[in-house]
This record gives structure tokens, C-alpha cells and sequence, in this order.
């Protein structure tokens, strides 16, 4: 993997962590249903390129 992929542009992480603020300030919920559990896995790399490699698939 090239040096420039790994890297997070600063933007991205700012918006990761816009999100994160939202999510963690209850705004988001009110958009789900109460049956949906309102625990969540912290935004890690990992997690980001399993959802990323999720998506590929869905869009083969």
C-alpha cells in the first residue's frame, strides 16, 4: 500500500469526528427506531475498511 492511501486527508478526519460529536449527542437517534440498540463500535480503521469493503461488494 502506497504511503498515501494510509494517510487520512485532515478534512475526512474532521468529518469523522463531526459525526461522532452528532452521534454521541443523541441527534442521530431520533432518526432510528427504538428497536435499533443505541450501542455502537467506535469508528476505527478497521471497522471503516470492513464497511468499505462491504459496499464494493454490494455494488458488484
Amino acid at each position: 500500500m502506497f504511503e498515501s492511501e494510509t494517510r487520512t486527508p485532515p478534512r475526512a478526519t474532521a468529518d469523522v469526528a463531526e459525526l461522532e460529536a452528532v452521534v454521541h449527542a443523541g441527534g442521530f437517534w431520533r432518526l432510528v427506531p427504538e428497536a435499533v440498540p443505541r450501542v455502537y463500535a467506535p469508528v476505527t480503521p478497521e471497522l471503516l475498511r470492513r464497511v468499505e469493503q462491504g459496499l464494493k461488494r454490494v455494488a458488484e
